[in-house]
């Protein structure tokens, strides 16, 4: 990613965050995944974690895995999210595309 992509994307999750429109953690992701629009997987998170959370939302919504999410939502020990409004997850899709 460029710089000005990082920039957009951590723009973009910042404006869900706010919004409240983020769901936290494989398990409020999977409980909730009908609210999901996308789901964003960080990049440090362990391969068994990502194939876990990529085989239960594939079908559901889009899923990025490889992004550069804790810096994004400025929290350590985020693995993964997923961003409820359409608007923000049409963004966020357009930009990681």
């Amino acid at each position: 990613m460029t710089n000005s992509v990082k920039d957009k994307f951590s723009s973009y999750v910042g404006l869900a965050m706010r919004a409240n429109a983020v769901l936290y953690g494989e398990d409020i992701i999977t409980e909730r995944i009908k609210l999901a629009k996308v789901v964003l997987i960080d990049c440090e998170a362990t391969e068994k974690y990502t194939d876990r959370l990529v085989n239960k939302t594939t079908n559901h919504c889009p899923v990025f895995t490889g992004v550069k999410l804790r810096q994004a939502v400025h929290r350590e020990n985020v693995n993964a999210i997923a961003v409820t409004n359409d608007g923000l997850a049409k963004a966020i899709i357009q930009l990681l595309r």
